[in-house]
């Protein structure tokens, strides 16, 4: 008896892992939809970019120069 309900659990739980996975996935989709869609439509309308990725006209690229710092043991040792 012992066993054949711990094969029947074993299956319950099963089972009701793969429903979870199914419901999160639709809760996550729905909560994509509604909360981060409008938003980013929002920001696509009014041509904000958060992250300013455009170069300015003035300078050719993002690098800039390296400072040139002093070589010695006591540089070496410090670890920032």
């Amino acid at each position: 008896m012992r066993r054949l309900l711990k094969s029947l659990w074993r299956r319950w739980k099963g089972g009701i892992h793969k429903i979870n996975d199914g419901l999160a996935f639709v809760l996550m989709s729905i909560t994509y939809i509604l909360a981060v869609t409008p938003v980013a439509l929002g920001f696509r309308v009014r041509g904000t970019d958060l992250l300013d990725r455009g170069i300015p006209v003035e300078k050719k690229s993002f690098w800039l120069p390296k400072k040139e710092e002093e070589q010695s043991i006591k540089r070496v040792q410090r670890p920032y």
